[in-house]
């Protein structure tokens, strides 16, 4: 099916295919199917629509809405008129909307409701030349030069002529391999965005080189659950489309846990923190079962979680039996592929998602490498490492430690910054991934942390972050940890838990359960020390956890506390419990 040197040639052919099954979106707790005929001619009309508001080459589309085919249709009718797609996210703060609506010339915007917007960025809506809603605009809402997505598709259909028909198709025919298909800021937590264009050559190289790793069968169906406004998510989305399978578009990951049994997927994308909650899930149900039952099943979690996958025996067949199976049925037992990727999975979530016999498999990118640099797959499998690289790519690690990479799926530089180039490249010009790691001898990658993120304490000692903050978010009721010591006399840390977990340790009802009272609970404090000791253990002295702060709180990227993959965002944090991380330091 991957034929084709751009992505709307690739789709489209793809979407004439006799078993192409169409694409699904979540509306009013129905499932509405997007078939063949359906995608093709609404690319068609909005790529006229979109030609008649001015769109064309070097212009920018923005997008601020979830996943939805209607998103893709957006996406691909944009490059067909020589534009590209400039992603955003709804709690995108006013500076950072201005800066890249103006630098990446984004001249109109296209949003699900005008409800899920950031209200900052409402006074800066009339810099955009056109607006497209897929809900309707509240009652007193104004913009210059609004269309309902309705009434956009009629504007495409008042331009339809046969010589129109014609020109799409030569157009799709011409795209060039090193047009801009899309630029997509990085969601750093500091300084300006960087914008990182990524072309025809390097999306479509990274799918065919993606489709040597993940085969797929005819029967295959798969879930989105993720933004695809991240560049993983996407192109894994048109990955599966191209490959002719039904892609379900969830419309929040807070139903994952309903949709698996109703629509039980084979293929799944997803970052950490989904499995984590997944398995929160799982070990959340197990203590809610009657005495007898918990202890076997809670027995059967913790070999799950301690034992390395991949040894069969008579007793894991028992427990196959008894308890894993029950789970996996929970989850719609019958994945194929579960891919993770965005960040490391927590070493025991990791273990038990295999052990009980899922499909688990982690892989490694950056935006700047159209995601993917490598990633296990069913013929390549190592827990723990991030896979073998896409055999389109050189990857090499550097005297100091350093990940580099270098193919077709790279991208050239970041957009109008030249003078990024010498920190951005080396000079045989492979791309600095800035991440620390090292090639095993059978050619699988680990990575072991962040050239850049390094604390010097005010002692002069050096504290790497990411693995202290892996190994403590390690039990099930801490959702997230993040340490600090740049500038500091010790290392420290604030432990997020989760409340749910919390709760059902401590045996009280959502009616008995009080935070403030929790957080002083002399068994759950016990517990937390007992844990933090544990890691400390296994840690230089000057790196070791002195003092730590338990946070009750909801962590989401509506709130800004995580970036769209899920991760932390380090400077929100601190800023929000500058308070709370003074007091460890008193």
């Amino acid at each position: 099916m991957l034929e084709g040197n751009s992505l709307p040639a690739l789709m489209l052919r793809s979407f004439r295919q006799p078993g192409f099954k169409g694409l699904f979106h979540r509306v009013d707790d129905e499932w509405i199917c997007y078939d063949s005929e359906n995608l093709q001619n609404s690319i068609y009309i909005l790529s006229l629509a979109l030609r008649r508001i001015g769109v064309g080459k070097g212009v920018g589309v923005g997008i601020i809405a979830p996943s939805s085919p209607r998103w893709f249709m957006i996406d691909l009718a944009t490059q067909i008129c020589g534009g590209y797609i400039v992603p955003l996210f709804s709690n995108i703060s006013s500076t950072h909307f201005e800066f890249q609506v103006k630098e990446a010339q984004v001249k109109v915007l296209t949003i699900d409701s005008w409800e899920a917007l950031s209200p900052q960025i409402y006074p800066l809506m009339n810099s955009i030349d056109a607006l497209i809603h897929f809900s309707p605009l509240p009652s007193g809402t104004e913009h210059k030069n609004s269309f309902s997505w309705h009434d956009f598709l009629k504007k495409g259909k008042e331009a339809d002529s046969e010589a129109e028909r014609d020109m799409f198709s030569e157009r799709i025919k011409n795209i060039e391999s090193d047009e801009v298909f899309s630029i997509i800021y990085t969601s750093g937590s500091t300084g300006t965005p960087k914008g990182v264009p990524l072309t025809q050559e390097n999306i479509t190289l990274q799918l065919k080189a993606i489709s040597d790793f993940f085969p797929v069968k005819p029967s295959d169906l798969c879930m989105s659950i993720l933004p695809v406004a991240h560049i993983f998510e996407r192109m894994v989305v048109y990955y599966f489309a191209s490959c002719g399978l039904p892609i379900y578009f969830a419309d929040t990951p807070n139903n994952v846990g309903k949709y698996l049994p109703e629509i039980r997927p084979s293929i799944m994308t997803v970052v950490p923190r989904v499995l984590e909650k997944l398995y929160e899930k799982l070990i959340d149900g197990a203590n809610k079962k009657p005495i007898p039952i918990k202890w076997l099943v809670r027995y059967a979690i913790n070999k799950a979680k301690n034992t390395d996958p991949g040894k069969k025996n008579l007793r894991k067949t028992i427990w196959d039996k008894l308890v894993y199976s029950k789970m996996r049925a929970a989850l719609g037992d019958n994945f194929y592929l579960l891919v993770s990727g965005s960040s490391a999975l927590n070493v025991s979530v990791n273990r038990f998602l295999r052990n009980i016999g899922l499909a688990l498999y982690e892989g490694y990118g950056l935006t700047e490498t159209s995601p993917v640099i490598s990633a296990e797959c069913p013929a390549n499998r190592r827990m723990g490492s991030v896979g073998k690289p896409l055999h389109n790519l050189n990857v090499r690690i550097s005297p100091e430690g350093e990940i580099q990479v270098k193919g077709p799926s790279v991208f050239g530089g970041y957009f109008n910054r030249p003078d990024l180039k010498d920190e951005t490249f080396t000079e045989d010009e492979f791309f600095r991934t800035g991440d620390k790691g090292y090639i095993d001898v059978d050619g699988y990658i680990w990575i072991t942390g962040r050239l850049k993120e390094m604390f010097k304490t005010s002692t002069g000692k050096y504290v790497s972050p990411i693995p202290i903050e892996q190994a403590l978010s390690q039990r099930a009721f801490i959702e997230a940890a993040q340490v600090f010591a740049e500038g500091k006399k010790f290392t420290s840390a604030l432990l997020f838990l989760n409340q749910d977990i919390v709760r059902s340790r401590l045996k009280k009802s959502e009616k008995e359960f009080d935070l403030e009272k929790a957080l002083k609970s002399r068994r759950l404090n016990a517990d937390l020390q007992k844990h933090v000791d544990a890691v400390n253990k296994r840690l230089n002295e000057w790196e070791r956890i002195k003092k730590w702060k338990a946070i009750f709180t909801t962590l989401s990227t509506e709130n800004g506390l995580l970036t769209p993959t899920l991760k932390l965002r380090r400077k929100v944090v601190e800023q929000r419990y500058e308070k709370e991380i003074n007091e460890m330091y008193e």
